[in-house]
């Protein structure tokens, strides 16, 4: 079981000294963010941005330092920022309608950083359909966590029950393939990065459900950055520059995917150099070109959070109220509009 307040006690920690603060222009801004552990390493899908930004200088450029705080999923990133010990978290957007809606945890999303889900579903090879899946253990980094939420949400579409699988809590990505490689889960999501570290090597693994149908499966706007409405009163300028950092690494990204491979080879030397390049393919049209906050696609992705049977008792609130629209808004004025890719382009 985590022990929440241990973690906010870290958390606390870690962050001590860095209270919203208003910022004078010319000023360096000063933000701590909340991800999940592969997210804050290098996730090598889209959210790797929230690591590139630094590393090719778009925070520095934009004049903001950003601390991240590493932790093992949604759940404790959501803990984190519903008792103001971060100043934003990449969350689950059904965590965020949870705790706006049920919890009335005043919190907005700003930004967004991958469009679609970016999961497979992994699994022996017996299981050679989904409703083979029923009955069968399947790994998960916490009750509640983005890739639970999304499996039972892929998995509802096809019929079966929120129960159906035996779900297993494990933890992060890379611990959950390894298991499964290693017999001793029977499947798992996990982003087609990481299902590429055991990619041929495992005899008894397949891909059972393909990211592209995942996707097709599960809403547009999976997660996006929120934050606090206190925070964003208080901390809009760092908030603005590193949207503006995020959105423009995205464009570098998308237009330069041989800088992508380069990166994630040297971040990622588990990896094989060629399931690099496969991802970088995999993952073109999804980097966040213009901050993913499409308000069409928003409403969609609410709607579907709500279709869950498990948010029938929750208050129902639309899409506009769970975001600040605001800092895309003005990133796209500074920036420009990019022609957009896939889920990205502008109304």
């Amino acid at each position: 079981m985590i022990d929440r307040r241990a973690i906010l006690g870290l958390i606390s920690a870690l962050t001590l000294g860095l209270a919203p603060t208003a910022w004078a222009e010319g000023e360096v801004a000063e933000l701590t963010v909340a991800l999940a552990v592969d997210d804050a390493n290098f996730n090598p899908t889209t959210a790797s941005v929230f690591k590139l930004a630094e590393q090719f200088g778009y925070y520095e450029k934009h004049g903001v330092k950003v601390t991240f705080v590493s932790l093992d999923g949604t759940p404790q990133a959501v803990a984190a920022l519903q008792s103001g010990a971060v100043d934003a978290a990449d969350i689950s957007l059904d965590a965020a309608v949870r705790l706006r809606a049920a919890n009335d945890v005043a919190l907005r999303g700003v930004v967004a950083v991958s469009t679609g889900s970016p999961f497979l579903i992994a699994a022996k090879t017996d299981i050679t359909k989904i409703e083979d899946l029923v009955g069968r253990s399947f790994a998960i980094a916490d009750n509640g966590s983005l890739d639970h939420a999304l499996s039972q949400a892929v998995l509802r579409s096809y019929g079966i029950a929120e129960d159906g699988p035996d779900y297993v809590a494990i933890g992060a990505p890379a611990v959950r393939i390894q298991a499964l490689a290693a017999g001793q889960v029977d499947a798992t999501a996990v982003s087609f990065g990481t299902y590429s570290s055991i990619d041929g090597k495992a005899a008894d693994v397949h891909i059972l459900l393909p990211a592209k149908e995942f996707s097709e499966r599960a809403p547009a706007l999976a997660k996006f950055v929120a934050a606090r409405e206190d925070t964003i009163a208080a901390k809009g300028d760092a908030i603005q520059r590193f949207t503006n950092a995020l959105i423009e690494t995205s464009r570098d990204m998308a237009a330069n995917p041989d800088k992508w491979i380069a990166a994630a080879v040297a971040a990622r030397p588990d990896l094989e150099p060629a399931k690099i390049e496969g991802t970088a393919k995999a993952i073109a049209d999804r980097w966040c070109v213009n901050g993913c906050m499409n308000p069409a696609k928003i409403d969609d992705s609410v709607a579907f959070v709500y279709a869950n049977p498990d948010f029938k008792d929750v208050p129902v609130l639309p899409g506009s109220d769970m975001v600040d629209l605001s800092f895309t808004t003005k990133a796209l004025e500074v920036l420009g509009v990019d022609r957009g890719t896939g889920m990205d382009g502008q109304p």
